[in-house]
């Protein structure tokens, strides 16, 4: 599969040690929206999903795109002019003006976790210290990499769990990967009750 981009958050591991793979749920996208498999996003108060940016309270991660019916659009042969969708590459795409009230519409298949037992694999915009070890994060705009000057002890979207995981068996390290938990989610751990957990 050819991605468009080497960010976003990839299923690494559960800490309960469940073996099971993570189910995922599908939302229709909203209107005009550009989604990317392994982003961060989250359901808007008009029930449609849309990117969780800076901030937000995330709903969950990306891992699959399909139709009404439930086909891949990047499916050999795929005719996109029934739900009308552009497609980038092999992840990403752009739903129509209409995809919220037409019969032909884009779903996400998107991975919620509201206990945040989920690891998800990350490349951060910039090098991770073992000082941030268990601190918070938030990702950019588009849902799609943790910032890492937005690290705080406090609160944040996300929290690294561990340093490149992957560095075993003499593999150089890669400093800007990490491993890390939704902790600021819609269902509402993590979050302070004055907080909104949906919005527009």
């Amino acid at each position: 599969m050819a991605e468009t981009a080497n960010t976003g958050f990839k299923y690494y591991k559960s800490l309960s040690g469940n073996m099971a793979a993570p189910t995922s749920i599908p939302f229709r996208i909203a209107n005009s929206t550009t989604l990317r498999l392994k982003d961060l996003v989250r359901v808007n108060t008009a029930g449609f999903v849309v990117t969780a940016g800076v901030g937000e309270a995330v709903g969950g991660v990306v891992v699959g795109l399909e139709d009404q019916n439930g086909i891949n659009p990047f499916s050999l042969g795929y005719d996109t002019t029934g739900p009308s969708v552009t497609l980038t590459g092999d992840d990403q795409v752009a739903t129509s003006s209409s995809n919220q009230t037409s019969a032909n519409y884009i779903n996400a298949r998107v991975v919620v976790d509201p206990s945040g037992d989920i690891l998800w694999l990350q490349k951060a915009d910039a090098a991770l210290a073992r000082t941030n070890t268990f601190q918070y994060f938030d990702v950019d705009s588009n849902g799609r990499q943790v910032t890492v000057s937005t690290a705080s002890d406090a609160n944040g979207q996300v929290q690294l769990v561990l340093l490149d995981p992957e560095a075993t068996g003499g593999k150089t390290a890669d400093t800007t990967m990490g491993a890390f938990r939704i902790v600021e989610n819609q269902f509402g751990l993590g979050i302070d009750s004055a907080t909104a957990k949906n919005a527009a």
